[in-house]
């Protein structure tokens, strides 16, 4: 029985990958979990049985002394657990798991679910990313989240052909186990999930609904996943206080998994201006959903959604955005076309009881090989 060992934080989308990859892969892998200490998310099950977990000092923050540590805890687990594969997670836990893998001998799959130096637009620390990325290589094989991803860490990174693997991001079809609380919702509105920070493009998203409400005035966005990790929230409040858009804009914290596919699921249309993605899972729960998309053209969006065909996928210029969201607001022929597309395009390319099988060949063969 092949062991896997993922190596990550349990938060967020990641949270949702790992737990999917554990719960819906049949029964001949015996999966482990390193996970960070201070991670609040449930215990992952399996067969009414909790996965074996290690907690150790994993954090998103740069600390040398601190991530020395949680090395070494890592390389002690991998000792005593002897995994055939190390599956390590973005940024933090690709660098400790790709580390600890290369001094252990172990094989290891990275998957960044976006690379690190998409994060700044400082063409000095964007280097320094690169680089770190480079080196960082090691023995590992790259299995990108999408296909975006793997085209960009082979020409930008340097994985070779054979060693750039693929496994696209994949979700339940959320309409099968939603349960709507319909009396929750009374208007319409559009939906976006992303903490207010850099990656999100929270700032542009002001501009552009600004922009939108000159012309449709009861216009409303729910923004959803405001709490954690949200670096520019205050200064977000402030934006919406001077611009007047309290009545345009509502901001909801982390709420549960069901509320917030309620929120979506009720949403006239998706709307993400996100700066970089790797393979964003909450578009997919929306396409699952059956809603229209109108998304920022970069590498994961890209991936999910096909220019005029289940919605827009468009250049981060305002004006561009400002019209296609009148237009979908105003057009519910076309959001009922894109709608039943974005359905189809889900349950044939990401639906996860139909995708794992090709994540279980991936383990099964690198386990195996030598």
């Amino acid at each position: 029985m092949p062991k896997i060992l993922h190596i990550g934080q349990l938060i967020g989308g990641l949270d949702i990958y790992i737990r999917n990859t554990i719960t819906f892969s049949d029964n001949r892998f015996d999966f482990v979990v390193v996970r960070g200490e201070k991670d609040n998310s449930a215990p992952i099950k399996k067969d009414g049985k909790h996965i074996k977990e290690y907690q150790v000092k994993l954090f998103r923050r740069l600390n040398p002394f601190i991530d020395f540590i949680c090395l070494v805890q890592i390389i002690r687990i991998i000792k005593k657990e002897r995994p055939n594969l190390i599956h390590s997670h973005s940024a933090k836990g690709g660098f400790v798991g790709r580390v600890a893998g290369f001094l252990t001998n172990t094989k290891t799959l990275y998957t960044p679910h976006a690379f690190s130096f998409l994060s700044t637009d400082k063409k000095l620390t964007r280097f320094y990313y690169v680089l770190m990325e480079r080196m960082l290589k090691l023995n590992s094989y790259l299995l990108a989240c999408s296909e975006s991803e793997r085209q960009l860490g082979i020409k930008t990174i340097g994985y070779k052909e054979k060693k750039a693997l693929l496994w696209s991001n994949a979700v339940s079809d959320a309409s099968l186990y939603l349960n709507d609380e319909k009396s929750l919702f009374n208007d319409s509105y559009v939906c976006y999930i992303g903490r207010p920070s850099y990656q999100k493009n929270t700032f542009f998203l002001i501009d552009v609904i600004k922009q939108v409400v000159k012309e449709i005035p009861d216009f409303k966005i729910y923004l959803l996943g405001v709490g954690h990790h949200s670096p520019d929230l205050s200064r977000l409040k402030i934006l919406i206080k001077e611009n007047k858009l309290d009545s345009n804009i509502a901001l909801v914290p982390w709420v549960s998994q069901n509320e917030v596919l309620s929120y979506v699921n009720r949403a006239r249309f998706y709307l993400s201006v996100s700066r970089y993605e790797g393979l964003p899972l909450s578009v997919l729960e929306a396409m699952s959903l059956s809603k229209p998309l109108i998304v920022s053209k970069v590498n994961g969006n890209i991936d999910c959604v096909e220019n005029g065909e289940n919605g827009y996928v468009l250049p981060l210029e305002p004006s561009l955005f400002v019209s296609k969201i009148v237009e979908m607001w105003n057009s519910s022929e076309k959001r009922e076309y894109f709608g039943k597309m974005s359905k189809k395009r889900f349950l044939n390319d990401f639906d996860v009881i139909k995708r794992i099988k090709y994540l279980e060949k991936i383990y099964t063969e690198l386990s195996s090989s030598l």
